[in-house]
């Protein structure tokens, strides 16, 4: 595995408030080294978080080359750790072309998979809040004070990755060792359970994709079908069951083409939801909507015949365009619905009540 495919936890707030939050940054550092997470750290300032996480992180004796990344503004001042002397093939120098701290600080958040927060101030507050925005591991101790305290309130499982067990470690009131181990342990139980979220939307993508394929396999297949019998019009002597046949069964088929290839363009877009239902309830309407728009052209076209003996031969001609009202009904199934529903069938004027003038 290399060095970009392993987990990286970004160490944000300060360790002011005494040896116990010293402490528990070292322990917190040896524990992600022997969890195998790489650490990304901005200053070796005494007071910040930082430096105390990277003497337990290379204390541990398994820490690996490159793992520790230092970011800091280019023309910054460089940071400076005491273990860089005897350890540097563990530090992995990232000068970054934002002219202030905040901004390579900030930016930086979007390129890691979890955070650990100690006591720190408003800085580690709006970290937080980016973390919690973009859905990343988070440990926020709140035994420490500072904003990570702050953190740690708005903590809730589901929207945030760490579940209830989880956010009460965190606020334990007396640190131990094995609380370190713990800690680290939570964070690479949210890694795991953000991998399984995002295999789930994955594998509902699949599904989703798979279906419309699947759609508009049966779409094209039933247009071939209702196509193929198109060059029945182009018969001399067609046989009068055969035409009467595709006359009626042409534009049914194409409704049904033209629903599901509707179908599948909205699910394409994202406008309808994904179901078997949807699927089976869209065909049906399809096969109604080209149904009646292609007896409705039938009926117009077949009254209008004088010679019973050209029917079959008017009837043929009539098969490409039932085929192309079906599908057309189809696609527009929602128009033609709504058509039928405003047409009035009965004449009931004759019986509506006079209004007196």
């Amino acid at each position: 595995m290399g060095a970009s495919e392993i987990p990286i936890v970004a160490i944000v707030g300060s360790a002011k408030n005494g040896d116990k939050a010293s402490a528990a940054a070292e322990t917190l550092g040896r524990e992600l080294a022997k969890a195998g997470f790489r650490i990304l750290v901005y200053s070796s300032e005494p007071d910040f978080l930082e430096c105390h996480v990277v003497r337990g992180y290379v204390a541990s004796g398994i820490a690996l080359r490159c793992s520790v990344e230092v970011r800091y503004p280019l023309h910054g001042v460089k940071p400076a750790f005491a273990e860089q002397s005897t350890n540097r093939e563990l530090f992995d120098w990232r000068p970054d072309h934002a002219p202030d701290w905040e901004m390579s600080f900030y930016q930086s958040l979007s390129e890691v998979q979890g955070v650990i927060l100690i006591g720190g101030g408003p800085s580690t507050l709006i970290a937080g809040a980016v973390a919690r925005g973009h859905q990343l591991a988070i440990v926020a101790l709140p035994g420490f004070g500072g904003k990570a305290e702050q953190v740690w309130q708005n903590l809730r499982p589901g929207p945030d990755l760490a579940n209830n067990d989880e956010i009460s470690l965190m606020a334990h009131p007396d640190w131990t060792d094995q609380m370190g181990a713990d800690c680290v342990k939570a964070l690479t139980d949210q890694l795991a359970r953000k991998a399984e979220i995002i295999r789930q939307k994955r594998l509902e993508e699949v599904r989703k994709e798979t279906s419309i394929r699947r759609h508009a396999v049966v779409a094209g297949l039933l247009f071939i079908a209702a196509f193929a019998m198109v060059p029945i019009s182009a018969w001399d002597k067609p046989v009068p069951w055969i035409v009467m046949a595709a006359l009626f069964v042409c534009p049914a088929l194409a409704g049904i083409s033209g629903a599901t290839i509707r179908l599948v363009f909205d699910l394409r877009q994202g406008s309808v939801p994904l179901s078997p239902q949807s699927a089976i309830t869209t065909g049906a309407l399809g096969l109604i909507a080209g149904g009646i728009a292609g007896l409705l052209f039938i009926t117009a076209q077949m009254a209008t015949a004088t010679e019973p003996g050209a029917l079959p031969k008017q009837a043929a001609r009539l098969v490409p365009f039932c085929f192309l009202i079906g599908f057309t009904g189809g696609m527009t199934l929602d128009a033609v619905f709504r058509k039928l529903i405003a047409t009035d069938v009965l004449e009931t004027s004759g019986i509506e009540p006079k209004k007196r003038s």
